[in-house]
């Protein structure tokens, strides 16, 4: 993610594309004046079913879709594994292990693995259902849901608590039901905080950084401006989120 204090035509483009403007309390405020929730949810081994138990996930999944009343949008991120803590931690276990044969054991894996990490990339796929709720339109109007922050070109969020609270009920009744309906297939899932959709964030819009350097400590809500009229913006590690 951008720092905002950064200046410059490229730094304005990219942050002008991102299709939110703000992320507090776990929720998603888009600029079309969307409220979103994220579940990450859990994978089935369709293969490994009998027909039996697959026609029967294929008909809950048909009946969990037709008692929506609202869209969701169901999204696979995949982002390359890094190993090299795992490694750095079973290298360390060599020298602490009194058997000899576990010990040639542990470095013949880790040898294997390196090998199969130069050779192909390890691939780390995780699933996830965006819920959104429509804020009316009467709360988009000037000065309403929406003001203007350093320029025109950004938005943040701004009104009254109560407001927003009322707001993310109507969205958690959503999840509840999106949840309760996977569960009913034997899919688990959870609603990704403030934090955890900051780093989502930062790993799809900065996929060759994120594997390099992961986001640590706190991290601020983006774009949301609290009662002393100050707009907080994400950071962590001294680095900021846009």
């Amino acid at each position: 993610m951008a720092n905002p204090k950064q200046t410059g035509k490229n730094t304005l483009s990219t942050q002008q594309n991102i299709p939110f403007s703000a992320v507090y309390d776990d929720v998603i405020v888009t600029k079309k004046g969307q409220l979103c929730q994220v579940l990450m949810v859990n994978s089935v081994n369709f293969g490994l079913k009998s027909e039996e138990e697959q026609n029967a996930i294929i008909y809950q999944y048909q009946s969990f879709l037709n008692s929506l009343t609202f869209p969701i949008q169901i999204v696979m991120h995949s982002k390359k594994l890094d190993l090299t803590e795992y490694l750095k931690n079973l290298e360390s276990k060599i020298a602490q292990e009194p058997n000899e044969l576990i010990r040639y054991q542990i470095q013949e894996y880790v040898d294997f693995v390196e090998k199969l990490i130069s050779i192909a990339n390890i691939m780390d796929k995780k699933f996830y259902i965006s819920v959104p709720y429509s804020v009316p339109p009467t709360e988009l109007s000037a000065g309403g849901f929406f003001s203007s922050l350093f320029g025109t070109s950004r938005e943040h969020l701004k009104m009254p608590l109560s407001k927003f609270k009322k707001y993310k009920t109507a969205l958690s009744e959503r999840v509840g039901v999106v949840s309760s309906g996977l569960a009913s297939i034997g899919i688990t899932s959870q609603v990704l905080s403030t934090k955890q959709l900051i780093e989502l964030f930062y790993r799809t819009y900065n996929p060759e950084e994120a594997i390099k350097e992961q986001l640590k400590g706190d991290v601020a809500p983006i774009g949301f401006s609290d009662s002393s009229g100050q707009t907080n913006t994400a950071s962590a590690g001294g680095k900021n989120g846009g």
